[in-house]
C-alpha cells in the first residue's frame, strides 16, 4: 500500500443542494487531486479554488479590439523595424489603413466574413480584388495592395493570399512588363521654350522651370532632387552627385551624372537667384531647392516638389511626373546613340534590364537608320557599329 504524507483526501458533501447530489466541491482545508500540493489560495480565502462537476465558461482567445486589421498592421510595422526606408514604412502605413477602411467596408456589408488578419479567407480575398477592380484601379495597382496584404497575412500565420492565388487563377492580378512613356516631343519643346524667357527676378517661375529641366537633364528621381545640395552640382564638369538614391543605406549607391546641355543655361541662371535669396534668408542652407524658411537649413518637402511642377504644367498646359522626366533622359541618351549599358549606369540601374524593360530602349526609327547604314556603306562608315556576332556558313549540327 502506497503511503503519502499529504492530507488526507476529504470529501464534504453539499448540504444545502438537494437537487444534484453529484455536485462535490473541495474544503480549503483539503487538496484536490487536479489541484496538486502547491495549488496557489488567496489568503484568508474560504471561497473553494476548485469546483467539480459544474459547468464554467470557456476562455475565449484574446480580444484584437474594434480594429484588428489595423492592430495587426501596426504589430507587423513594428516587427520590420529599420528593414524598409522611411518613405517606404511610411507608404506602406499609408497602404494598410486605406485596407483597413476597404476590409471594414466590405465586412459591414457582408461582403467578406471578417477584417481579421488571422481568419481572412480566400474567399475574403477575393472579394477585396474584385472590389479593387470594380473601383476602376489597373491591375499593377491592385498588385501593388496584393504583395502588402499578403506580407501582413503571413506575419498573423495566414496563407489567404496563396490560397487565393491557386483558387482563383484566373483572377490574379497579371504581371505586365510594359515601358512607360517619356515627356512627348512637343511637350518637351514647350518646357524648354518657356524656360528660357523665365526672366531671373521671376523667383517662383524660375525655380519651377529650374526643377522640371534638372528633372529631364539629370534623370534624377524625386527624392534625390530634395536633398541635392549646391555644393553637389558642378557646372563647369556638367556632372551633379546624387547622394541620397533610392535604396540608401542599403542596396542604394551614390552615383555621379552627365548634365545635358539643355540644362546648362537655366541652372546657371538659377544658381544666381538662388544665392541672393539664400543670402537674405538662411545663410547656412546648402539645399539646392532650399525651402527658405527663415534661419533654417530647411530641404523642400515632396508637396513643395509638385507645387513647383504644377507651376510648369499649367502653363504648358500638360499633365506629367518626374518619372515620365527620368524616362526622357534615358530615352533622349538613346537616341543620341549612348550604350544601353552606360545610361544603365546614369540612372542608377544595378541592371541593364531594369532600363530597357521599363525606361527606354532604341526606337525602331533609329534601329532601321542603323540597319540601312551599314547594309548601304558597310562598317566603313562612321556611324556603323562593328557586328558583336561573326556569323560563318559551319554546319551547326541541326537540320
Amino acid at each position: 500500500m502506497v503511503t503519502s504524507n499529504a492530507p488526507e483526501y476529504q470529501d464534504v458533501q453539499n448540504q444545502d443542494s438537494s437537487e444534484n447530489d453529484s455536485s462535490r466541491i473541495i474544503s480549503q482545508n483539503y487538496y484536490s487531486i487536479s489541484e496538486g500540493l502547491d495549488a496557489k489560495r488567496r489568503p484568508g480565502d474560504d471561497i473553494p479554488s476548485v469546483v467539480k462537476n459544474k459547468a464554467g465558461r470557456k476562455r475565449r482567445g484574446r480580444s484584437m479590439g474594434r480594429y484588428p486589421f489595423l492592430t495587426w498592421a501596426m504589430k507587423y510595422l513594428d516587427s520590420v523595424g529599420n528593414g524598409y526606408a522611411q518613405t517606404t514604412f511610411s507608404e506602406l502605413e499609408r497602404r494598410y489603413r486605406r485596407m483597413n477602411r476597404e476590409f471594414k467596408a466590405l465586412f459591414e456589408s457582408g461582403k467578406v466574413g471578417t477584417n481579421n488578419p488571422e481568419k481572412i479567407s480566400a474567399d475574403d480575398v477575393l472579394a477585396y480584388v474584385t472590389n479593387l477592380k470594380k473601383k476602376g484601379m489597373k491591375e499593377s495597382g491592385v498588385l501593388h495592395n496584393i504583395g502588402p496584404l499578403n506580407n501582413l497575412l503571413a506575419y498573423a500565420g495566414n496563407p489567404a493570399v496563396t490560397v487565393f492565388k491557386q483558387k482563383y487563377r484566373s483572377s490574379v492580378p497579371k504581371k505586365r512588363m510594359m515601358r512607360y512613356l517619356a515627356l512627348d516631343e512637343s511637350v518637351l519643346q514647350r518646357i524648354l521654350y518657356n524656360s528660357e524667357q523665365v526672366k531671373e527676378s521671376d523667383w517662383k517661375r524660375l525655380r519651377a522651370y529650374a526643377l522640371v529641366i534638372l528633372a529631364i537633364g539629370t534623370g534624377l528621381r524625386n527624392k534625390e532632387i530634395r536633398f541635392c545640395k549646391v555644393t553637389d552640382l558642378d557646372l563647369f564638369r556638367k556632372e551633379i552627385i546624387a547622394e541620397h538614391v533610392k535604396g540608401e543605406g542599403t542596396y542604394g549607391q551614390a552615383r555621379t551624372i552627365a548634365i545635358r546641355p539643355e540644362a546648362i543655361g537655366i541652372m546657371e541662371k538659377y544658381l544666381r537667384a538662388r544665392n541672393k535669396k539664400v543670402m537674405e534668408k538662411c545663410p547656412n542652407n546648402l539645399a539646392l531647392f532650399p525651402a527658405l524658411r527663415d534661419g533654417e537649413d530647411g530641404y523642400l518637402s515632396s508637396n513643395g516638389i509638385r507645387e513647383l511642377k504644377f507651376i510648369v504644367e499649367k502653363e504648358i498646359a500638360a499633365k506629367f511626373d518626374l518619372r515620365m522626366c527620368r524616362r526622357t533622359y534615358g530615352q533622349k541618351a538613346i537616341d543620341d546613340g549612348l550604350d544601353l549599358d552606360a545610361v544603365s549606369v546614369l540612372m542608377g540601374h544595378s541592371t541593364t534590364k531594369t532600363t530597357e524593360t521599363y525606361y527606354c530602349r532604341k526606337r525602331p526609327e533609329t534601329a532601321i537608320r542603323e540597319a540601312q547604314t551599314i547594309w548601304m556603306y558597310g562598317n566603313s562608315h562612321p556611324g556603323a557599329k562593328t557586328p558583336k556576332i561573326d556569323f560563318r556558313n559551319e554546319v551547326t549540327g541541326y537540320a
